[in-house]
């Protein structure tokens, strides 16, 4: 039969692949809020351009029909910039549950770790203590038999 450690670490196992697979998880959503932040600077670059066309172009004299349409169109960027801070929000929301998700299993593994530690100290101890109390009892006969 094996050693209760030994059981102990199949399922220190287990509890280290879920651990990796949530801090996978946490990861892969990081690299997706990064890639939803790069996009906003962007959305930002384009207002940003249009704006300064706007205030160019207008200064120089345009059309009310394009001023117009050049503004709706800043509008329709600003309406997109709140969508995508809404969604960058939305994933920092899941960001936070898995950072939770993945301290809780780490928490759990690390303690697992510490009882199969203190477990096999004990059976260590334990081996011990039956390796001498058989090297006594050798020792023992073997002086019963000397004084025979």
């Amino acid at each position: 039969m094996a050693k209760r450690s030994e059981r102990m670490q199949l399922i220190e196992r287990l509890a280290r692949q879920r651990e990796d697979q949530a801090a996978q998880a946490l990861a892969q959503t990081r690299q997706r809020i990064e890639q939803e932040r790069q996009q906003l600077d962007e959305l930002f670059g384009y207002r940003r351009e249009y704006q300064g066309y706007l205030e160019q172009q207008g200064g120089e004299g345009m059309s009310i029909l394009q001023w117009r349409r050049t503004q709706g169109f800043i509008d329709q960027l600003g309406n997109v910039i709140q969508q995508q801070e809404g969604v960058i929000q939305r994933w920092q929301q899941q960001e936070q549950q898995l950072l939770q998700h993945w301290q809780s299993l780490y928490q759990r593994r690390r303690s697992l770790s510490q009882l199969i530690e203190k477990i096999s100290l004990e059976e260590f101890i334990e081996a011990d203590r039956q390796e001498q109390k058989a090297l006594d009892e050798m020792v023992s006969q073997m002086m019963q038999r000397s004084q025979s």
